[in-house]
């Protein structure tokens, strides 16, 4: 063996000279590029779209070409995105495609790729609820018509006396009996308590409007005013939805997302949940899924409480009936539909899926369960599914409510009902994956209950050895980018893990969540 130390290093010229020989032996070998094809095409025959692409017709090949090149020069245009690569700082009218939804939204709104989307038939539109398919712009005017102006009522969680008031009260719509809201929300004794006496907490919503017209500080900035609306209900509006102040203030965080889409919710509820309206909601929400090509939805109403009122207060309306509403309004719509020679633009109907919060008492929780069976015995074929629904970092877990949940899933075996789980699971970024808590996970749960779907599974790739078990028991994907980056979860649907989601060989549907706060 040679002495190390009497080895010679090259020279440069001959390292050199040895580069400059492999570099022309590598230009006429096609090792690699042999190689790289071959990995290229291993991964596209088991991609999760190989078996629609290998089956596409010519016209179908040339339209996914077409697509992509407006794709791409939408991504530059100044006029859509104007995101052109460059050194230069952009001005402040570039965007990036698939950036801020809120931020986008114009340019969105602009685009051609989003109105082909729009065009293009979507067979369900499986996570949805109830409350906030439509804007608040379509609802605050009913709000004010004159036959409901002597029930229609409001309260604040705090008086309205200082500017600041106007930025931290929250605002709760509800029809009253006329004659009994007699409150002031303007006024310094004014008593927000909504456990107390109807005549201390509510005032009228025509009263309000016109008192805060009158003393409402004239520099509240809002950050749209939609034509017909006047300044209290545009004010009614900014709580109602989550705003680019809501959710990308350099101070927000999970909880406050959450606050301010709850504060929306809430405020939602009272101005969907009175007779007249709740009839005509149905069919406007169907004619919105048909601008949007959905031939069929289901939705998820919040059941916990048991009737809405009538218009003029003094009638409530409970679930049967409200349940009966619901399929004589789809039944209206779907003739109307037939009349005109369209009923293939809705053909499938809607079905309802029944939610209740995980917050409750397992006392209660039974009593869901058991409100829940007697409407799916009333309403077969209306009824057609249970979720647990609310944040999923804090009390409870799905875990919580088990032995009622299994006791309701054999339940419905003995009396032949189908009434499958559809649990709202994995929308949380507490879930951190493995078993260190698995309490932060409703993911095990979910499987374990035989969900037929979940809601978000934002957090199950963080889980492969669920994400296998989910695999073989077909348990599909709500899918709600948007919602999961206004609600912090990611930053933009660009980090979202939808496409991961995919290659992992899941099934996945892509869904809207609450449309009607995301404006």
């Amino acid at each position: 063996m040679a002495d190390p130390a009497s080895v010679q290093s090259p020279t440069l010229a001959q390292a050199l000279d040895i580069l400059a020989k492999n570099i022309t032996a590598a230009e006429v070998s096609t090792t690699y590029r042999t190689e790289r094809q071959s990995l290229l095409q291993h991964e596209q025959q088991i991609a999760w779209f190989a078996g629609a692409q290998s089956r596409a017709a010519r016209i179908e090949v040339e339209a996914q070409t077409v697509l992509l090149r407006i794709r791409e020069r939408e991504r530059i245009d100044p006029t859509i995105f104007g995101n052109v690569p460059s050194e230069a700082i952009p001005n402040a009218t570039v965007r990036d495609m698939g950036g801020r939804f809120l931020v986008n939204k114009p340019s969105i709104d602009r685009s051609r790729i989003f109105e082909m989307a729009q065009r293009m038939p979507k067979g369900c539109h499986l996570h949805i609820h109830f409350n906030s398919e439509l804007p608040p712009e379509e609802l605050l005017p009913r709000a004010r018509s004159p036959y409901m102006q002597p029930t229609m009522c409001v309260r604040t969680t705090i008086p309205l006396l200082r500017p600041q008031d106007y930025v931290d009260a929250e605002v709760v719509f509800s029809v009253i009996p006329a004659a009994t809201a007699k409150a002031d929300c303007f006024a310094a004794d004014y008593k927000p308590d909504f456990k107390a006496s109807p005549e201390t907490t509510w005032m009228l919503w025509s009263d309000f409007r016109q008192r805060f017209a009158e003393v409402a500080p004239k520099d509240i900035v809002y950050e749209d005013r939609p034509p017909g609306l006047d300044t209290a209900e545009c004010w009614a509006r900014e709580k109602m939805i989550m705003t680019s102040s809501d959710v990308y203030g350099d101070r927000q965080t999970v909880n406050s997302a959450w606050a301010c889409f709850n504060i929306g919710t809430r405020a939602f509820k009272g101005l969907v949940n009175y007779e007249s309206v709740y009839c005509w909601y149905i069919g406007a929400a169907i004619d919105s899924m048909i601008r949007d090509k959905v031939m069929y939805a289901e939705l998820r109403p919040m059941l916990l409480d048991k009737s809405i009122p009538s218009d003029d207060g003094t009638r409530q309306i409970g679930l049967s009936e409200q349940m009966t509403i619901i399929c004589q309004e789809v039944q209206r719509k779907q003739a109307q539909l037939k009349a005109a020679g369209k009923e293939d633009l809705f053909p499938f109907g809607l079905k309802i899926i029944y939610c209740t919060p995980r917050s409750v008492p397992k006392a209660k929780m039974q009593q869901e369960l058991q409100d829940c069976i007697k409407l799916k015995l009333e309403f077969p074929d209306l009824i057609c599914g249970f979720d647990l629904v609310g944040a999923e970092d804090r009390p409870n877990s799905i875990a919580f409510y088990a032995d009622l949940l299994v006791a309701f899933t054999q339940t419905c075996a003995s009396l032949n009902l189908s009434i499958p789980f559809m649990f709202h699971a994995g929308e949380t970024l507490l879930d951190t994956g493995g078993t260190a808590n698995p309490d932060n996970s409703n993911l095990y749960d979910a499987l374990l209950l035989t969900c037929k779907r979940i809601g978000h599974g934002y957090a199950l790739l963080k889980h492969p050895v669920l994400v296998e078990k989910y695999k073989s028991a077909g348990v599909a994907l709500e899918l709600c980018p948007v919602s999961n980056e206004l609600l912090h979860l990611c930053r933009n649907v660009r980090e979202h893990p939808f496409p991961q989601l995919l290659a992992a060989g899941l099934h996945c549907t892509l869904n809207a969540d609450n449309p009607g706060l995301y404006r």
